[in-house]
């Protein structure tokens, strides 16, 4: 833990992706693996790194196989729990994919807006400001995966596929929308053999591209 006094507080909240969960299901990548973890260590000391993933959440959907996956009612208190709060980094989305929703991508964005509006409303800086927000677009489903039908037959399908490639510019026309930061893990990350999970090698450069982010915000 940095228990630097003075650290700049950032909450990274998501699904199973930002936890850290392995493509074959063994379990979750080391802390020095995972993103988040990464991301700390290219922030240094001067910054504080908050995990907040956790499989199966949704961005405001109930899972009853689940319970507690519904993203927006955990956000509420995440943040008054980890506040004050100066960056906000949120990637959700491919949950709300599975075939028992039957979202939209554009769906989907609209309750990642209500996040946004949930953040911008409990969450406080040390100088009670609104904290900064990166919006995460998530990788794409990749169904030709060696593992993918072994795994995830029943929960998601063809139109998943189409809406998961549909997600990105979604979220950016909600990111322009609602005047927050926004990137698109697609662009350097990869799912490894069960198409939904970050392999191994897309951990470093997902938190070199965060990092970068954070870091023009305090030029």
């Amino acid at each position: 833990m940095n228990v630097n006094p003075s650290a700049i507080n950032v909450l990274c909240n998501g699904d199973s992706n930002p936890y850290g969960q392995k493509p074959d299901k063994t379990g979750r990548y080391e802390i020095n693996v995972r993103w988040t973890g990464i991301l700390q260590e290219l922030l240094g000391k001067g910054y504080r790194v908050i995990e907040e993933g956790l499989g199966s959440r949704t961005t405001d959907l109930d899972y009853d196989k689940k319970p507690g996956r519904n993203g927006r009612t955990y956000l509420l208190p995440c943040l008054q729990s980890h506040n004050p709060i100066d960056i906000v980094v949120i990637m959700l989305g491919t949950n709300d994919l599975k075939t028992q929703y039957k979202r939209t991508a554009e769906q989907i964005a609209d309750s990642l807006g209500k996040l946004i509006d949930d953040v911008r409303t409990y969450a406080s800086t040390k100088n009670a400001a609104t904290p900064e927000i990166v919006l995460i677009s998530p990788i794409e489903i990749n169904a030709k995966a060696p593992r993918f039908a072994e795994f995830y037959t029943g929960y998601y399908d063809e139109r998943s596929m189409r809406e998961s490639k549909r997600l990105s510019q979604a979220i950016l026309e909600l990111a322009s929308t609602k005047d927050v930061l926004f990137l698109d893990a697609a662009t350097v990350s990869k799912p490894g053999e069960d198409g939904i999970h970050f392999n191994e090698q897309s951990q470093k450069p997902l938190a070199k591209l965060i990092f970068n982010v954070i870091n023009s915000l305090s030029e």
